[in-house]
């Protein structure tokens, strides 16, 4: 029971107060093209979640068979990146050979999801503490949904932030970058920091 409820609050701590976008600033070039369209956030959202999580439960074993080796920082991130590209070849054939029409409608949001740095981003998190396999899995299940919240609050005002209301200069990226700025300062006050002035 105490492994369930650990891993419920490392999850919902991933989503809210360790949110990749907006702790970590990691995902934010994917975050600014899912939120194109209300859409295809969700189905990018998706399958960042699917490869955080498939790729957290591989690197689990990895780490912990390597986890006495004195070098492993050394070809960790190495490792991690080829259980990335794994899950990426074989989810792309499975999908390719038993559903290609999903396959077709699909494939763009799995080439940029699975390389995604949010997803490297929550393998390195896993690794820095001694985690079970329940804890890495919950904390990649926050990373994905923490990125599909992320998304929600830059694809429900991105109509806005482009629209003719806002000074030329600052319309488009510039005022995505502040707003999501904003963004990342509440959540790091959710985290219990105070910004020094």
């Amino acid at each position: 029971m105490d492994v369930i409820i650990n891993a419920v609050l490392i999850s919902l701590t991933a989503i809210l107060i360790e949110n990749t976008v907006f702790s970590k600033a990691l995902g934010t070039s994917t975050l600014f093209l899912a939120a194109r369209s209300k859409k295809q956030f969700f189905s990018f959202g998706l399958c960042i979640t699917y490869f955080s999580v498939v790729s957290s439960a591989l690197s689990y074993f990895a780490d912990y068979f390597f986890k006495d080796n004195e070098y492993s920082y050394l070809f960790m991130p190495l490792i991690y990146v080829l259980i990335i590209g794994a899950v990426y070849t074989i989810t792309l054939l499975v999908i390719w050979k038993l559903a290609y029409p999903f396959f077709l409608s699909i494939k763009k949001f799995i080439h940029v999801s699975a390389f995604n740095c949010a997803v490297l981003g929550a393998l390195f998190t896993n690794a820095l503490t001694e985690k079970s396999l329940i804890e890495y899995v919950a904390y990649a299940l926050g990373t994905g949904l923490g990125f599909i919240i992320a998304a929600f609050l830059v694809t429900a005002v991105y109509e806005r932030l482009y629209s003719e209301d806002i000074s030329p200069s600052f319309r488009g990226l510039p005022i995505t970058y502040i707003y999501v700025g904003i963004l990342a300062m509440a959540f790091y006050g959710l985290s219990g920091g105070t910004i020094v002035i």
